[in-house]
């Protein structure tokens, strides 16, 4: 896709740990992508992210399998690497993949691993705990 940009890397992170991984997404997670895509990025319209989010789901289906789409969830991770480069800005967006988990009250084994997956892509795996029970998941810095 010519437009990919690291805003689509965002959001289709987003999408990854709200569908990929327990294969829905109900309106509870959509409405914490939209919301945490507004926190990570203040400056994206309704119009862009709407635009970003339909080219984000064209590129989750025509990727076509679980293993094309966790490959490109890594590759996605690597870029928002170079986009939030302060650990304040990585764990935002560890604490923002944990609040689409928890967003349906019920962590998937799935999502547990993805945001696992994001703790170490991210380099954060020193600096964060994260918290599981059956319907939440909390990210807390290590001190």
């Amino acid at each position: 896709m010519a437009n990919w940009s690291q805003h689509h890397d965002l959001v289709y992170a987003f999408v990854c740990v709200s569908f990929l991984a327990d294969g829905e997404v109900d309106e509870s997670e959509k409405e914490a992508m939209r919301g945490n895509v507004k926190v990570m990025l203040p400056d994206v319209s309704d119009d862009a992210y709407n635009a970003m989010e339909a080219e984000v789901i064209d590129k989750f289906i025509d990727l076509g399998d679980e293993s094309a789409r966790t490959n490109q969830y890594g590759v996605s991770l690597e870029a928002l690497k170079g986009m939030f480069s302060s650990d304040e800005d990585r764990f935002k967006v560890v604490k923002n993949l944990a609040y689409i988990a928890r967003a349906d009250d019920f962590i998937h084994d799935n999502e547990m691993a993805m945001v696992e997956k994001a703790v170490s892509a991210l380099d954060m795996t020193d600096k964060v705990n994260l918290v599981k029970t059956d319907s939440t998941l909390f990210v807390d810095l290590i001190a």
